[in-house]
């Protein structure tokens, strides 16, 4: 897209003649963000911080050197509908997981993939669609070694 010209785009003529620019303005839409303040005593920007809302998660806990394909967190079977979903993955070791939404019998994958985590821990969003009965499961791919603590967790919230 890099500078697309924009033609007397309604209203910021008189914006910005109030801000006290003046003179031949040219408009470009353009790929690349650049921070602005504006300082007017008209404008008021109301901002509030607060930690993002999580619902308790699904989880199966911490697992010591789970084997193959142990299912560290499940959602069970969900109603139809969209869904947001949170998974925070965690191990002590590398390792890759499997997120996966299953089919109403549990019986077969929809689909499937494998986030990778170095001894360490990643979050993964996504919003899915599912069919009635449908759910969601985490589990590891290959054996924890001894001592090895992996956990996942599942936050789920409709719509």
């Amino acid at each position: 897209m890099a500078n697309t010209p924009v033609q007397n785009p309604s209203g910021w003529l008189s914006i910005l003649s109030r801000l006290g620019i003046t003179g031949v303005v040219r408009w470009f839409l353009s790929d690349t963000v650049i921070p602005v303040a504006l300082v007017d005593s008209s404008i008021t920007l109301n901002a509030s911080s607060s930690t993002p809302l999580v619902n308790v998660p699904a989880s199966g806990g911490e697992f010591i050197a789970p084997g193959a394909g142990t299912r560290l967190a499940t959602t069970g079977p969900l109603p139809a509908g969209p869904y947001s979903m949170t998974f925070w993955l965690t191990a002590s070791e590398a390792v890759t997981f499997r997120i996966r939404r299953r089919n109403a019998a549990d019986a077969a994958d929809v689909w499937a993939f494998r986030p990778v985590v170095s001894a360490n821990f990643i979050s993964v969003a996504l919003r899915l669609n599912l069919a009635v009965n449908e759910l969601v499961v985490v589990e590891n791919v290959v054996a924890g070694s001894a001592g090895a603590v992996y956990q996942a967790s599942i936050f789920v919230n409709a719509g």
